[in-house]
């Protein structure tokens, strides 16, 4: 059993919702383990089940009706309700991990987007969100991220 899986979800096509895959590449780049999920989570479903962690976080965009960039600790439940339900992603994240509840700890952080804007770039907001995840995870520190 692995201390902590990370995945990073988004689609590279809509703005800041591909905040997640930023994350994974700065990651990489600092030599910490993160699955690039892209729009498609329910692929690393089979290595989630043949070794599961003690804890998985999966790093998404997440509109909560912050200002854009803010990153905030959500649950599943908290990802399932509200604006936050809005997924670019093909398996709704709550559905898909529903089955390991209680196997593990999962929590998702959430950065909140400028703009899903078709063909955009990453907002600088969601830039500079994506540097600050990647040094909490990096360091170890994401549970320290404030709760919705």
């Amino acid at each position: 059993m692995s201390d902590l899986q990370v995945w990073c979800v988004g689609n590279v096509l809509l703005g800041d919702d591909a905040v997640g895959c930023r994350v994974a590449e700065l990651l990489a780049e600092r030599g910490v383990p993160a699955a690039d999920c892209g729009t498609v989570p329910e692929n690393y479903i089979p290595a989630l089940s043949k070794n599961p962690p003690r804890a998985l976080l999966i790093v998404d965009a997440a509109d909560m009706g912050l200002p854009p960039g803010e990153c905030r600790k959500l649950s599943l439940k908290e990802l399932g309700a509200g604006a936050a339900a809005d997924s670019s992603h093909g398996v709704p994240l709550p559905l898909l991990l529903s089955p390991f509840e209680g196997r593990f700890e999962i929590a998702v952080l959430g950065i909140q987007p400028a703009s899903f804007r078709l063909g955009a770039p990453l907002s600088d907001a969601a830039e500079k969100a994506a540097l600050r995840a990647a040094d909490l995870i990096s360091k170890d520190e994401w549970r320290g991220v404030a709760p919705l």
